[in-house]
């Protein structure tokens, strides 16, 4: 599958969920390529000093994302692709989104990053039109208080009304998510089966349910006898 990570707002937790779930996919046996577009290049620097096996990262740029996508995607030698894009709307950002299985958009629960993801999927829906295809979507609220507050409580409200499609996973404020680029450890090694690793793979559940149904509903008959 090839999931983008797109946000035009800093701060929101972008990279920091790309690295969590992308670990997380390796650590179940997957193969995994995390092509890091940010400006940052947050992941990247994490992967070199803590590796994670069956993970690469691979930083990019604007002029040479195009031929790095297609010479890693068209070897076969990857599961999954995650893109970490620049948090700017600009060119690369339209050619993520229209290879794309699905765009995660991360926002935290606040006017301004709300109105920031709305932005981002006006331009997935302009994409559709050049790109012929649905191309799927969801708002993915992080660094959430465990507690709901009123600031939470708007922000479910005005998505209820913008009628933006969102995960019913959201990422809460954990020091494991901040750790993780400290000691390397990723959440779902150091909280496994609970805190942000439960997290990281509830929301890893519900992507492959939207990506492929089928598939999933398989999983879960099987996880079940």
């Amino acid at each position: 599958m090839i999931v983008v990570f797109a946000s035009s707002k800093g701060g929101v937790g972008k990279s920091t969920t790309c690295a969590a779930a992308g670990a997380a996919l390796a650590l179940e046996g997957a193969r995994v390529l995390i092509l890091d577009l940010d400006q940052n290049r947050t992941v990247h620097r994490w992967s070199q000093k803590f590796p994670v096996d069956r993970l690469m990262v691979e930083a990019a740029t604007a002029d040479n994302f195009t031929s790095i996508f297609k010479s890693r995607h068209g070897a076969g030698d990857f599961d999954h692709i995650l893109i970490d894009l620049a948090g700017a709307r600009e060119l690369t950002m339209q050619k993520a989104i229209a290879r794309a299985d699905l765009v995660i958009i991360p926002a935290q629960a606040s006017e301004p990053d709300i109105r920031e993801a709305l932005v981002i999927a006006g331009d997935i829906r302009d994409i559709e039109e050049t790109a012929t295809r649905k191309i799927p979507y969801r708002l993915l609220l992080t660094k959430m208080y465990p507690l709901r507050t009123r600031v939470s409580d708007f922000a479910f409200n005005e998505l209820a009304r913008l009628g933006l499609p969102m995960f019913k996973t959201v990422l809460v404020e954990r020091t494991a998510y901040r750790e993780m680029f400290l000691n390397g450890e990723p959440p779902s090694k150091a909280e496994t089966g609970k805190g942000a690793g439960l997290e990281i793979a509830t929301l890893l559940d519900e992507i492959e349910e939207i990506i492929d149904p089928m598939s999933h509903a398989q999983h879960a008959l099987q996880a079940a006898e």
